[in-house]
């Protein structure tokens, strides 16, 4: 697919010339604003590179699930016997049976309109793994305990239900490991939850931050050495050790973080109360849910529209400086007239010159044109033996290396020229031997065949 041909835009210079206050005394001002300007993108650009960092990051914010736990009841009107179902005298749709049901809401924060409401979140998103203790006979009964644990390849479902036959209240111990967006752990250590003020699980950043702020409000960190932590009673107690390195502190407190506790929900399946049985209480449990992007909130939302409209100021302000560079150059070309207009149509005319022979190939430049001068100079140029011709290159490339003439006009574009000279005459190069790599090909192949 071909490209489109799009114009490159041509990079124009935003700075001022050269002395150019003596003639707009205003052009310092300019300057300072080019000053402040720079160091405020420096700023901008860091405070968005900030932005982005934070955007990036996903927030979370702390909501409530209510758990509802409850369940229904089938087929209780008569008492039947386990040999009988067992031996299958009633079908699978007349049989005693009970279903459990574990649901749970995300509930909307205070003030929540309906149309503000974000999509709704599943119960299982919240959930690490579940398991269902049911308290009946294990001789009777081998499916007593069920287990589930999240797949990464299944969908989020808004409850789970557990269906077993029985015509009996069965009491059933529900224990749930509630996911977190950030790994927390419970402090097994009474001592230090009393001291650090631990009332439930927290992460290993927050414990961490607990234990800094503890050392820095009782004044433990050692003044000679702040590396060193000189502990109390009651944390030299909780710790082991009167003396703790800050670089050894997390390893030492890995030692007192383990799995929080589940939440465990008590209920009794009743099945002579009705088809239908809901449990006195609901369960609050607070969870951690993702904010929405926040790329279209407060002062972000209109930042593309600022950059287009700088994008154009810039446009214009490098078009003005384009205009002042030619207006001095224009400036100095009618000056340099003014002042000495013969002595200028004469440098004019030699440039035009110079620059014409450049362009015919008759005019020879650098280390070339140098050596023909001082052989040609020389009266002996004829009879030179190569010693004195290897010592008259050496002296004409130290005077060109000491000379300013590349400084003249006309070397960026000779060096320009040259280059580009080269760079045929190499393209041409690899085109002939690409050719001659496939004839020979060719005619080994014509061989081969002809064998």
């Amino acid at each position: 697919m071909a490209t489109p041909n799009v114009k490159r835009k041509r990079l124009v210079e935003k700075s001022l010339p050269p002395a150019i206050e003596s003639y707009i005394p205003e052009s310092r001002l300019f300057m300072q604003l080019q000053a402040l300007e720079r160091r405020l993108d420096t700023k901008i650009v860091r405070k968005r590179l900030e932005v982005q960092e934070a955007l990036g990051k996903p927030v979370y914010k702390k909501r409530i699930v209510r758990i509802f736990v409850s369940n229904l009841a089938a087929n209780q009107t008569g008492a039947v016997g386990l040999d009988d179902m067992d031996e299958g005298r009633f079908g699978a749709a007349e049989a005693p049976s009970w279903t459990l049901r574990i649901e749970g809401r995300l509930l909307d924060p205070t003030g929540t309109a309906t149309k503000t409401r974000t999509a709704s979140h599943k119960f299982s998103e919240f959930v690490n793994s579940m398991v269902v203790e049911l308290d009946r006979d294990p001789d009777l009964y081998s499916d007593n305990v069920v287990q589930w644990r999240r797949a990464a390849a299944e969908g989020d479902v808004d409850g789970f239900e557990v269906k077993r036959r029985g015509d009996e209240d069965v009491k059933a111990k529900i224990m749930l490991d509630i996911r977190t967006a950030t790994d927390r752990f419970k402090v097994n250590s009474p001592l230090l939850r009393e001291l650090l003020d631990i009332r439930g699980p927290i992460s290993k950043a927050g414990f961490i931050m607990k234990l800094w702020q503890y050392i820095k409000f009782n004044n433990l960190q050692d003044s000679d050495d702040p590396d060193q932590i000189r502990c109390d009673t009651g944390l030299a107690q909780a710790l082991g050790s009167s003396v703790v390195s800050f670089t050894t502190l997390p390893q030492m407190l890995h030692a007192f973080m383990t799995r929080p506790d589940p939440l465990i929900i008590e209920y009794t399946v009743r099945v002579h109360a009705g088809d239908f049985h809901m449990a006195q209480y609901a369960f609050d449990v607070e969870v951690e849910v993702e904010e929405p992007s926040r790329q279209n909130i407060g002062p972000l939302a209109n930042v593309q529209a600022r950059h287009r409209e700088l994008g154009q100021i810039e446009s214009q302000l490098a078009q003005k400086m384009q205009d002042i560079h030619n207006a001095r150059a224009k400036r100095d070309f009618l000056r340099g007239f003014a002042d000495d207009p013969v002595a200028f149509v004469h440098r004019w005319i030699d440039n035009q010159t110079k620059d014409l022979e450049v362009i015919m190939g008759d005019r020879r430049h650098g280390l070339e044109a140098a050596l023909a001068a001082i052989m040609a100079a020389d009266s002996a140029a004829q009879e030179l033996t190569a010693d004195r011709q290897q010592v008259l290159e050496q002296e004409t490339a130290k005077w060109l290396k000491e000379s300013a003439l590349y400084d003249e006009s006309w070397a960026d574009e000779a060096v320009f020229h040259y280059l580009s000279a080269k760079t045929q005459e190499r393209m041409q190069q690899l085109l002939q031997q690409q050719q001659q790599q496939a004839q020979h090909a060719q005619q080994q192949h014509q061989t081969a065949l002809g064998s």
